[in-house]
């Protein structure tokens, strides 16, 4: 008995000095990542090239989100497709009024694309992507919210969060969509607790990555309700007048971006 004891209480120790270095090797990443977001563009520079998005209040919080980079650099999760131009829409969240500009009009693209008889329909938004306009979305639409772990999940080793039956409807909302492999997991980690996932809403999708391509192979459509055109990425490098970004703020969001023109229900 005091030999099982002993070999517990072994295990234990083996079992926390391993969690207690993953937790300080991500600290490090973290700690490590942490950079200058760029220089950011100015809002009426790139309000004229944001010309083509036809809701005034969107195009006018993306004009004062973007910044640019001189070269190209892994965003926040975003490793394995560099970015130069990214559009912030974390920070522009984190202010009440604008959240809720960018929260109703996902939550009106997604009523055009499903129609408004939501009733069971689960919104589902990664815990990597924007919570706060997943979350408002579900609340404008009536429906009950989902986070997607795609991390070690701390709590029980579940990776979906929230409150649900198998066999209901989940659509996965964000504000931008770019790596597939990224979404594919997303759709998988919902898939394997018997939901059904078919689509994936959008604002933002930048044509640069592979996000649709990466969804069509686990079957699932991607709807964009504005894409981000690689030759507008151009023009906004090309942009003269940059400011620097301020000293102390949040960092870019890890899902990148840039300017957009309308896609529709693809």
């Amino acid at each position: 008995m005091e030999f099982a004891v002993a070999v517990a209480g072994i295990i234990g120790a083996l079992v926390a000095l391993v969690t207690l270095g993953v937790n300080v090797s991500q600290y490090r990443l973290q700690r490590g990542a942490v950079a200058a977001p760029g220089r950011k563009v100015e809002s009426r520079e790139a309000h004229k090239i944001l010309d083509e998005i036809d809701e005034d209040p969107v195009r006018a919080i993306a004009a004062d989100h973007i910044f640019i980079q001189s070269d190209k650099s892994g965003v926040g999760y975003i490793v394995t497709q560099p970015i130069a131009v990214y559009l912030d829409m974390h920070t522009a969240s984190c202010v009440p009024a604008k959240r809720a500009v960018l929260a109703r009009s996902l939550a009106d693209f997604v009523e055009e694309g499903l129609g408004t008889d939501l009733k069971g329909v689960l919104i589902a938004t990664p815990r990597e992507g924007n919570l706060l306009v997943g979350s408002s979305v579900a609340e404008l639409l009536g429906s009950d919210f989902l986070m997607i772990r795609t991390g070690r999940a701390p709590r029980f080793g579940y990776p979906i969060e929230g409150t649900f039956l198998p066999g209901a409807t989940a659509v996965i909302a964000d504000d931008l969509c770019m790596e597939g492999s990224f979404l594919a997991t997303c759709v998988n980690h919902l898939r394997a607790y018997g939901l059904n996932v078919s689509d994936v809403f959008c604002l933002f999708e930048r044509m640069d990555g592979d996000a649709r391509e990466g969804l069509a192979e686990v079957g699932v459509e991607l709807h964009s309700k504005y894409q981000i055109d690689d030759d507008e990425l151009k023009q906004l490098k090309g942009v003269g007048r940059l400011r620097p970004a301020a000293p102390a703020g949040p960092l870019p969001s890890q899902a990148g971006g840039g300017p957009a023109r309308p896609a529709g229900n693809d």
